[in-house]
């Protein structure tokens, strides 16, 4: 082989490792920005719930799919999407639609609802911190917290990729 042949043939080797690590360094920053996502998500939330933002609150809080939960739970034949509540959500429930039907759900789970029952553990204005128990990955798609320490009835959110972002989806006690 010729010194140029070889040289071209070098070069061009040269330029796909180039290129593969130009690709795997995209593909590791997509991957590094799409885990620390909902920990920013998390970090928002933490500031609307301190500040009262109904708005910012409004836009990661999905209220038809945390209703839609409890809903799921309540009914016997279908598949619920939460844990075993605790006798509190319970009697919560119960009272509720004991009170205002099968409208319960709609009028007591609220922005205001979700905004008390994440701040129920952490001193007031001290946000979700002194309260965050867990904070981690179930599966690529959902990213679950428990706040609350190991003697007290813990609140457990999950939040949902839905496409635009992390969204709170599950809510209960």
């Amino acid at each position: 082989m010729r010194p140029r042949a070889l040289a071209g043939t070098l070069g061009a080797a040269s330029g796909r490792r180039r290129q593969l690590a130009r690709v795997l360094l995209a593909l590791a920053l997509i991957v590094f920005a799409y885990l620390v996502w909902p920990y920013l998500t998390l970090w928002r939330l933490d500031r609307a719930l301190v500040r009262d933002d109904q708005a910012a609150l409004a836009r990661l809080v999905d209220l038809d799919a945390v209703r839609d939960a409890i809903r799921r739970q309540l009914n016997k034949e279908a598949v619920g999407r939460i844990g075993p509540p605790s006798d509190a959500f319970i009697a919560w429930l119960e009272d509720g639609i004991r009170r205002d039907g099968t409208a319960a759900l709609d009028r007591a789970v609220t922005l205001e609802w979700v905004r008390e029952r994440m701040l129920a553990h952490s001193p007031p204005g001290a946000g979700l911190g002194p309260a965050l128990a867990r904070a981690a990955f179930d599966d690529p798609l959902n990213f679950s917290l428990r706040l609350g320490g190991a003697s007290q009835v813990p609140v457990t959110v999950r939040m949902a990729f839905t496409g635009l972002g992390w969204r709170v989806r599950v809510l209960y006690y």
